[in-house]
């Protein structure tokens, strides 16, 4: 597992990491999926700025409790420890031979569109998400549930003369019909 880094977690930490997890000169943008109290779901982080769902005025940094910077270059995995110190790791899955590939299924039978092109993901059982406007894309209840493309890492400890799975990173978002990778719309973000 890559080795863990003590962080001070604020936005111009995520925006300038941007390039080690996707190819900025062409996506200019990386996923972010982030848990603190009163939220779970995704950002977009493009080189100046995160956007976040219209109803999320301002994100509590100190109370992040794990945050994920993702592309398809790797992830940046940043989370709290029980000592109120936020750490990172980043996984760059670009030169890993030995990866597994996993979809990891999201909430998400009904589509709700917004007027800030923000979409609302959301069940019957009151669990929901929200998605950014997405590239060439207008979400439709036959591409739910989207899932997340997930890459496991699989490693040998010639110590315990095992392998196993020994870290993994989030790569992108999918529909369910399709593995090609959504893209977030920049030029509806933010708006």
């Amino acid at each position: 597992m890559p080795n863990r880094t003590s962080i001070e977690l604020n936005k111009s930490w995520i925006c300038e990491r941007l390039c080690h997890v996707t190819n900025i000169e062409t996506k200019k943008v990386a996923w972010v999926l982030v848990q603190e109290p009163g939220f779970i779901g995704f950002g977009v982080a493009s080189p100046n700025e995160i956007c976040w769902p219209p109803y999320l005025k301002k994100l509590d940094w100190e109370l992040v409790s794990d945050l994920r910077l993702f592309g398809e270059k790797g992830e940046w995995h940043i989370w709290r420890d029980w000592d109120g110190k936020h750490y990172a790791r980043l996984l760059e899955v670009k030169n890993i031979n030995d990866a597994l590939t996993e979809y990891h299924v999201l909430w998400g039978t009904d589509v709700k569109c917004t007027q800030t092109h923000w979409v609302k993901l959301r069940e019957e059982r009151g669990a929901e998400i929200w998605i950014p406007p997405l590239k060439d894309v207008k979400l439709t209840e036959k591409d739910l549930p989207l899932r997340l493309e997930l890459k496991q890492i699989v490693d040998y400890d010639p110590k315990y003369h095992l392998a196993g799975i020994v870290d993994a990173a989030f790569v992108s978002l999918v529909r369910k019909s399709c593995k090609e990778p959504l893209l977030p719309d920049l030029s509806l973000l933010c708006s």
